[in-house]
């Protein structure tokens, strides 16, 4: 693991130096992380990983981008989440990052924790915000056969997120109606014309909902629960 985190990682930085409090650039988090990484400090890994994506998405830098993402694959999957460490790599492929490192941890990941992870619709998604951060959609059964679903929509805007937070954030609750590839939400914070539907296909799950003025009155300014989310857990956290 070791040598593969310098291999995949360190094209930017040529030593594994201390991990800092803080980091300028995507080198010099990725210095950081990797030093934590190696020292077994891998919720700070992830912490110097998340700033090197930010400087590396701020900087349009795709090469750093990749990278970074693999950092935090491999940190995740140290923290015993292989369901978060292949989210981040689904954020690589569709951004068409797919070069060796991604390649080598899509396989290195295989089919770990699938068949928990697509045995029921119940559990926790993320949806990836930009700047390293995430909305989230948590599923759960409820006693009637159906399923609640709790949305936690972010929007990041263009400020860093490190200083001033998301630009918005949303809550939309419901119940989902429907079974296996398809689902739609009954909620009372939506009219009846404000359509969400969620479209199931394994760990990922496609929300569409209908633009239309007052449908997304559950958040801030533009925010939106649409979008694709990634099955990380098999069970939804209080």
């Amino acid at each position: 693991m070791k040598h593969l985190l310098c291999y995949s990682l360190l094209l930017l930085s040529p030593l594994c130096t201390a991990a800092s409090q803080t980091c300028a650039t995507s080198a010099q988090c990725n210095s950081a992380g990797t030093a934590a990484y190696q020292a077994g400090r891998y919720a700070e890994a992830i912490e110097a990983f998340e700033r090197q994506l930010r400087r590396a998405e701020s900087s349009d830098n795709a090469v750093d981008r990749e990278v970074a993402l693999n950092n935090l694959m491999l940190a995740t999957l140290k923290t015993g989440q292989p369901g978060k460490a292949r989210a981040w790599l689904e954020v690589a492929l569709e951004a068409g990052l797919d070069g060796p490192a991604t390649r080598h941890n899509l396989a290195k990941l295989g089919a770990l924790d699938l068949q928990a992870l697509t045995a029921s619709p119940a559990g926790l998604y993320r949806r990836y915000a930009g700047q390293a951060a995430w909305s989230t959609l948590e599923i759960s059964p409820a006693s009637d056969g159906s399923y609640r679903a709790e949305f936690a929509p972010i929007r990041v805007g263009g400020a860093q997120l490190e200083e001033w937070g998301p630009a918005a954030i949303g809550e939309l609750t419901g119940t989902l109606r429907g079974q296996n590839a398809y689902y739609h939400l009954e909620s009372p914070e939506l009219r009846k014309d404000c359509a969400v539907e969620l479209l199931r296909d394994g760990l990922r799950l496609r929300v569409l909902e209908t633009f239309a003025e007052g449908c997304q009155d559950y958040g801030g300014a533009n925010i939106s629960v649409g979008g694709r989310y990634y099955k990380v857990d098999d069970l939804a956290r209080p």
